[in-house]
């Protein structure tokens, strides 16, 4: 993939200049494996228009970056051990944004494991989690995202971990300390990461936007709770979605 897994350098951890916590890192895109991941996209979907072949787009995408992660890591060893472990939900305040089939994906997933009455929780956090956000402002809401926990969090565990977007798959620490220190205060510092997955996490990313666009279908960013806001009040949207309709607003 890059030049650092070519020589089998180990990867360094490196602060994201600049960023602020909860947006996207500073880490740069790989084109082979965005190309990798668009060609996915354009295989899946040749193999026909249903509901089926939309799911199985964000899969195929977690695949992919799942298996060039642990490669990576195999053949290059971390320096330093990534702290995350069971409970650790610091990273589960971001506003986090993903791709048009990854909350197919997700909203899918909802709509098969969780109840009716886990379900109407959701939305009903979901439309809180919209509203405070439009009343704060985007700055605002990062500064103060201990208060904006992910609708998905349940009991500091995501409800939806198998099928977890790719921006939450790369979400990592080297100082768990650190990360709850900055969630309790606000802190936009951020802390030290492993460029490696990000850089993979996002060229994937990019690779099923350019994949879904030229097969005609919506490709746009959108943000994860509005995503499932919208994906449960309107039916169909999967099929709807693979047909080249625009089901999300954004």
């Amino acid at each position: 993939m890059s030049k650092a897994q070519k020589k089998k350098k180990s990867p360094k951890a490196r602060r994201p200049k600049g960023a602020a916590r909860g947006s996207r890192p500073a880490a740069r895109g790989n084109p082979g494996i965005a190309a990798a991941a668009r060609d996915n996209v354009v295989s899946i979907v040749g193999q026909g228009r249903v509901p089926e072949r939309a799911l199985e787009i964000p899969l195929s995408a977690f695949f992919l970056a799942d298996h060039l992660t642990r490669r990576f890591e195999a053949e290059a060893e971390l320096p330093h051990p990534v702290a995350c472990q069971a409970g650790c939900d610091s990273c589960c305040y971001n506003q986090v944004e993903l791709t048009p089939p990854e909350a197919l994906l997700i909203g899918h997933h909802v709509a098969q494991q969780f109840s009716q009455a886990e379900k109407d929780l959701l939305l009903a956090h979901a439309a809180r989690i919209i509203e405070i956000i439009k009343a704060m402002g985007p700055k605002e809401s990062a500064a103060r995202r201990r208060e904006i926990p992910c609708p998905l969090l349940r009991n500091q565990t995501c409800s939806v971990y198998p099928a977890r977007p790719l921006v939450c798959r790369a979400m990592h620490g080297l100082d768990r300390e650190r990360c709850v220190a900055e969630l309790r205060t606000g802190s936009l510092a951020g802390s030290q990461y492993y460029a490696h997955r990000h850089e993979i996490a996002l060229s994937v990313s990019a690779g099923l936007q350019e994949g879904c666009k030229a097969a005609g279908l919506q490709s746009g960013r959108l943000n994860l709770t509005r995503a499932l806001h919208d994906f449960f009040t309107q039916e169909h949207a999967v099929e709807r979605w693979i047909n080249g309709e625009e089901v999300f607003g954004g």
